[in-house]
């Protein structure tokens, strides 16, 4: 990333993808609380365990987000900080857990009651998927 590009982090897709992360945690976590007799208990734990880590991964993209934007009004030069190992793992977990939730909320709306928000849930993640994919960083031309 040549010196004075704007960070990974600091793009809309990046926002995006905090916020829908966000939204599609809380609303594993509400299903979670409203079907979870309906289901296996293992795979109800499962569910919230990995809408727990979801809400993690959200709230932080959300303050790497704010932490970038905050950067880009620094008066100094920015450097390439944000060209590091751990930009594109990041986008790879936000891919991961929310891929993982989706499955989690197909398989519970094959067992649960609330099928219809199950799938509106999976939605939200599938989304959250693509917002991932589009703003994992690209390999740099060095």
């Amino acid at each position: 990333m040549p010196l004075g590009d704007a960070p990974n982090y600091s793009t809309p897709r990046t926002l995006g993808l905090a916020l829908v992360s966000i939204l599609g945690s809380l609303a594993h976590f509400t299903l979670g609380a409203l079907d979870y007799g309906n289901v296996s208990r293992y795979l109800g734990l499962y569910g919230m365990l990995l809408a727990a880590l979801l809400l993690v991964f959200g709230v932080l993209s959300l303050i790497r987000y704010a932490e970038a934007q905050d950067a880009m009004t620094d008066p100094s030069p920015r450097t390439p900080m944000y060209s590091t190992p751990h930009e594109r793992l990041t986008f790879l977990v936000g891919t991961g857990l929310n891929a993982l939730c989706a499955l989690t909320a197909l398989a519970w709306a094959a067992g649960g009651q609330l099928v219809p928000w199950h799938l509106a849930a999976a939605a939200v993640n599938l989304w959250a998927v693509w917002l991932a994919w589009q703003a994992k960083p690209r390999p740099s031309e060095d």
